[in-house]
């Protein structure tokens, strides 16, 4: 009988451990699993450090072999031979575009804490916090998709179409023309509050090509992203995406070739503006080198720091068609109607605001054929959610060029949809009465 008793409870502990390893007749995924592969992604996203940067935020820089960076594990890059400069740097001085020049340039913080030596690149380290919570090692570093909306957008002499991710608002300006090889402009820094950890807040920009659900892109801005950073400091970034399930974040997946050691992508960026206070940019430039044309080069300031080879696109092997400068939120809980996320894109403040209150985008620039940078005209203001996020090319002086103003909702916002008038109130303190 007592033979029996143990049979029975050693079934019992058997029977109570499969369960907990086969869930619907699948393996489910333990704690011990998950630990094995957050280190085996950390062993393939950390390179080996020739040197080591501890900086004064927190994060850690290694210094890694410029031949030992994660674009070489791109199966088509594997025999790569990095291209160590474009041909030529298609910058400009613009210097009497931007109306109101008081505004600096925001650097790096890890750079008060050292320098990489030459021959090295700088690469922010992964740590295993940044992923325990992660939704999905095999998707982390990548942007969320849950589909694509189309969208109009009504340019002078033409309606186009683009596609905006669904749980996404964009406020942006909008170029689009046949043969894009450049995107530039001055973007103004800021912390905006971001209301969950699985949401972001970037300003940026952007250049696209190829069909409205599934295009190419190349990105280059500041996020404040908690999921990816595990913190909400506002940092620089890059992204690329070649359809909608390929691409990533920087250097957290192989595809981008760095070529210089004084910037770190996904780093923080400082000093950030203050309202009414000082402001300050980053300035950007991804372009086509016209000589060399498998490449997208970006430059960081005056600092060309690395380039996509043309080959791991589809669309953007030769050009792009379309231009975006401004602002998103994405939040898995957005919603069709009010009130949904209170994550604040750009200050936070509505454009209307304007200088040291809204966020903006000075001298956005594109570049064709012709080889030199210009306004994008024809261009068209655009924002999926007006009630919340609101966008206005606007210039504090007269017969200037304007800047994008651009952002808002750091809190709950309601709209009245009476008659013609509609009363958009936020709790950011500001009022805003206009006209449909």
């Amino acid at each position: 009988m007592e033979v029996v008793k143990k049979e029975v409870i050693l079934l019992t502990l058997l029977c109570f451990s499969l369960r907990d390893v086969l869930v619907d007749g699948k393996r489910k995924i333990t704690a011990m699993d998950k630990e094995d592969a957050v280190e085996k992604k950390l062993k393939l996203l950390n390179k080996p450090a020739v040197k080591t940067i501890q900086s004064e935020d927190g994060d850690i820089i290694d210094c890694v072999d410029v031949y030992k960076q994660p674009a070489f594990d791109h199966p088509l890059l594997r025999n790569h031979t990095i291209t160590l400069r474009p041909s030529e740097e298609p910058f400009t001085k613009a210097a009497n575009a931007d109306s109101n020049s008081s505004a600096n340039l925001a650097w790096q913080v890890w750079r008060k804490s050292g320098s990489c030596p030459e021959g090295t690149i700088p690469i922010l380290r992964i740590e295993k916090r940044h992923l325990l919570n992660t939704n999905s090692l095999e998707t982390y570093g990548r942007k969320p998709r849950h589909g694509v909306t189309k969208h109009e957008i009504h340019l002078p002499n033409k309606t186009i179409l683009i596609g905006v991710e669904d749980l996404n608002e964009v406020s942006v300006l909008v170029g689009a023309g046949y043969s894009y090889l450049g995107i530039q402009a001055r973007i103004n820094t800021w912390n905006p509050r971001v209301e969950a950890s699985d949401e972001f807040s970037s300003a940026q920009i952007w250049l696209r090509n190829g069909p409205f659900r599934n295009f190419d892109s190349v990105e280059a801005g500041w996020i404040v992203y908690p999921d990816l950073y595990n913190d909400t400091a506002t940092r620089f970034f890059i992204y690329w995406a070649a359809g909608a399930n390929t691409g990533c974040f920087n250097l957290l997946c192989s595809g981008f070739v760095q070529i210089d050691p004084s910037i770190a992508l996904g780093a923080r960026i400082d000093p950030i503006s203050q309202e009414w206070g000082d402001q300050y940019i980053i300035e950007l430039t991804i372009w086509k080198d016209l000589k060399d044309d498998d490449k997208w080069w970006v430059a960081y300031g005056r600092t060309t720091f690395g380039y996509w080879p043309a080959s791991i696109f589809r669309g953007l092997t030769k050009v792009g068609t379309v231009a975006l400068f401004g602002g998103i939120v994405y939040s898995p809980r957005m919603k069709q109607q009010l009130p949904h996320t209170r994550t604040a894109m750009g200050s936070g403040r509505f454009a209307f605001d304007h200088w040291g209150q809204a966020a903006f985008i000075g001298q956005p620039r594109i570049m064709d054929y012709s080889k030199t940078f210009k306004y994008p005209d024809p261009g068209q203001t655009f924002s999926t959610h007006t009630d919340c996020y609101s966008g206005e090319n606007y210039a504090e002086v007269q017969f200037t060029e304007p800047r994008f103003y651009f952002g808002a909702l750091a809190g709950t916002c309601t709209a009245s949809k009476k008659d013609p008038l509609r009363i958009l109130k936020c709790n950011v303190g500001s009022y805003f009465i206009y006209t449909e």
